[in-house]
């Protein structure tokens, strides 16, 4: 046989081939980049510093004739000379007579003459050069060794951001590498925030769960209410039960008013509920229970609410920005009073998108002026052209931010520095929230609830204009170029191979922390009247750029990079600023740590109140059932004697074994499958079970097994088809 015919002899033949042509144009390739490389080196300014120049009087034109010196192999340094170093250098020359020494700052008219060769021919270059401040040598390469920023959205679930980081220039890199910033979707355990490095950024402050969780939320805002009770009307009147169950049932006695029950810890309009009569609720369910806010600001008759997205750079000092666009989510019924009729129609009474996306009447719509769900500038025109105050109404948007976050301020505060203790180049910590606001007819903003971590998803072209422009937006203003990565990580590796070597060397230079907001050195609690205080020197509030470099730099970065944000917090006004320098001294901040003996009290009544509605459920339940005769027989069983007891039990045993089912008779079962027939039939006739369906399916209470047993209904449902009427 001859190997050479062989298929298997060809197919080796095709691969060597293949792979020499490869190693060949991989040659030509470099050698193509090398040289553009050259070229670029020679004609740009970089080039003037690097070593492959020659000086006029060492060029090889100049008096002798030996052959052309070939210059080095370009490539850029690991670490740039010092500027000194280089003009000193013999082969360098400045032209026009100036000299490369001297305490001058900058001179700008130098010149760096010099020959480079490049494929048997010869340029002579002249680039300008200058000679810079040995103050700023530091600051020249730090900018030349700057690795490319890198982010990690392994957690996200959004493929928006990673587009988003790409265009800004961040390289996505994995969770286990040394990245800048980590964007994820829930909230990090504490070790990763003990684990981060000096340079690192995440998307999330430790304890922000204090205002995201509504039963949380409800217990700051409370606290915050009884001790400022004029500034804290900012939300619905509120209980959390069962603990204030005594509480919200004295109310209701009291007030004839719609409440809104909502889980504790839930989200997307997820177990919602409307009632006129709390004696409905269970005595162990743990709700939210607040007053309903019956005449709110209607735009062609539809109930909506605003969602403002803001974000927080840092929380000592207390910097605070809202995104200038957002979104409007409209109900799609048509607004009505609730009554007890209409309170189970969750399309009417909730703006959730999660909710209102199912039902037929959503609409999409790409105009501004429509639409189930629209952008903010759409309702600022419609304000405008009713005649409403814009830049008043967004003043007290602003306003009920600042009091939310400052009510859960202390332990932001106390959870930052115990988890960042070291962090003093940049913050360690941005966060985006999504404020859910709720307007009434007089125009005044009501804080619903707050989300740690907004959708992202771009479903609708107004997604699309909103949500992209933010995450750009705030990937710009964080800090993170600022920090050095390598830098920082010479600095932590000496540091632990000091502590390891219990080397006695210079101490090193003490890190201060990044922080400068009010402090209690600033602001005297014990004072009598704070306002006084706040207002005698309110400009305290911002940290001095002078004391404090690494966070002036970060004040001037982020006022330099708002995009389409403006800073709410610290406010320009300096009036208001001493306004808000009263909610920082919070008197009784044990209270949000332990129980007080309002709250015990609050718990003892609602425990005693729950008793005696088991009690009282107790005794109906026995009435109706006949359990008291029940017992009571079983109590005389008990108490004959033993013999007994097995007699009567062979008695019975023997019985029920020799039970027959009585007489059926023919007639009676013809007359039963025809009343079970024209069951049925009246089903069918009166399309009781279209009805039905229908019905659960307009409120939002279909389930799975619903889905599953009656397709075909869920199916015309979905397609918008009235399934009542037609067959």
């Amino acid at each position: 046989m001859n190997l050479k015919n062989s298929k298997f002899y060809k197919r080796i033949q095709e691969l060597r081939h293949f792979s020499k042509e490869k190693i060949r144009k991989s040659r030509e390739q470099r050698t193509r980049v090398s040289v553009t490389r050259a070229l670029d080196m020679a004609l740009s300014e970089r080039a003037c510093s690097d070593r492959e120049w020659f000086s006029s009087e060492q060029s090889p034109t100049a008096g002798t004739a030996s052959p052309l010196r070939r210059v080095k192999k370009l490539r850029y340094p690991k670490k740039k000379a010092s500027v000194g170093k280089q003009m000193d250098d013999p082969y360098y020359h400045l032209a026009g007579g100036q000299s490369s020494g001297g305490n001058s700052p900058m001179q700008a008219e130098a010149k760096l003459q010099g020959l480079i060769q490049l494929n048997n021919t010869t340029y002579r270059v002249d680039c300008p050069t200058r000679v810079l401040n040995p103050l700023k040598i530091n600051d020249e390469v730090r900018s030349g060794s700057d690795s490319k920023s890198t982010i990690c959205v392994t957690n996200s679930r959004y493929a928006m951001i990673g587009k988003i980081s790409k265009t800004l220039g961040y390289r996505l890199v994995k969770e286990s590498k040394m990245w800048n910033i980590l964007w994820s979707d829930s909230f990090p355990g504490v070790e990763l925030f003990k684990n981060m490095k000096r340079f690192q950024q995440i998307n999330h402050f430790p304890g922000m769960i204090e205002i995201c969780r509504k039963d949380l939320l409800s217990r700051n805002l409370n606290r915050m209410q009884k001790q400022f009770p004029q500034d804290y009307k900012i939300f619905p009147k509120t209980w959390m039960l069962p603990a204030d169950y005594g509480d919200a049932m004295n109310y209701a006695l009291n007030h004839k008013r719609t409440f809104i029950l909502k889980p504790d810890s839930g989200a997307q309009g997820r177990g919602i509920w409307l009632t006129n009569d709390l004696k409905t609720i269970g005595a162990h369910e743990r709700l939210i229970c607040q007053t309903y806010i019956h005449r709110p600001l209607l735009i062609d008759g539809y109930k909506f609410d605003l969602r403002v997205y803001t974000l927080i750079t840092s929380v000592d000092p207390l910097r605070i920005f809202v995104y200038n666009e957002g979104l409007a989510r409209f109900a799609t019924n048509k607004y009505v009073e609730p009554t007890p009729g209409n309170s189970n129609d969750l399309y009417m009474h909730l703006t959730n998108y999660s909710v209102n996306k199912r039902n037929s009447h959503y609409e999409l719509c790409d105009n501004d002026d429509c639409g189930s769900k629209r952008k903010l500038s759409a309702i600022n025109n419609w304000m405008r052209r009713h005649n409403y105050d814009v830049d008043e109404f967004w003043s007290n948007v602003d306003d009920v931010i600042i009091k939310t976050v400052l009510s859960a301020w202390p332990v932001l505060k106390h959870n930052y520095h115990a988890c960042f203790p070291g962090h003093d180049k940049i913050q360690a910590c941005f966060e985006i929230l999504g404020f859910d606001i709720l307007v009434d007819w007089k125009l005044k903003p009501y804080i619903l609830e707050v989300n740690h971590s907004p959708s992202f998803h771009t479903n609708e072209q107004v997604d699309r204009e909103v949500k992209r422009p933010l995450i750009r937006d705030t990937l710009n203003l964080v800090s993170t170029s600022l920090a050095d990565k390598r830098l920082i990580l010479k600095e932590d590796r000496k540091r632990v191979k000091q502590r390891l070597l219990k080397i006695r060397g210079e101490p090193p230079a003490q890190r201060h922390r990044l922080n400068g907001g009010i402090s209690k050195a600033k602001i005297d609690v014990k004072t009598s009247n704070p306002e006084a205080k706040a207002s005698a020197n309110p400009v305290q509030m911002e940290s001095e750029p002078g004391d404090q470099g690494p966070l002036a730099q970060q004040i001037a970065w982020e006022d330099g990079h708002l995009g389409n944000f403006r800073k709410i917090m610290p406010p320009p006004d300096l009036a208001k600023l001493a306004y808000y320098a009263r909610f920082y001294a919070q008197s009784n901040q044990v209270s949000i740590f332990a129980e007080t003996a309002a709250s015990k009290k609050r718990e003892d009544l609602a425990r005693k109140m729950r008793i005696q509605i088991e009690e009282k459920k107790a005794k109906q339940q026995q009435m109706l059932n006949g359990k008291c005769k029940r017992e009571a027989r079983k109590r005389l069983a008990v108490m004959l004697p033993r013999a007994v007891r097995e007699k009567n039990r062979m008695s019975l045993f023997r019985m029920r074994e020799n039970w027959s089912p009585g007489f059926i008779s023919d007639a009676e079962e013809r007359l039963r499958h025809t009343w079970l027939h024209m069951r049925s039939e009246a089903i069918r006739t009166l399309k009781i079970t279209e009805n039905i369906y229908s019905t659960l399916y307009e409120c939002g209470h279909l389930t799975n097994t619903d889905m599953v047993v009656y397709p075909h209904l869920y199916h015309n449902l979905q397609h918008g088809f009235d399934i009542r009427q037609n067959p």
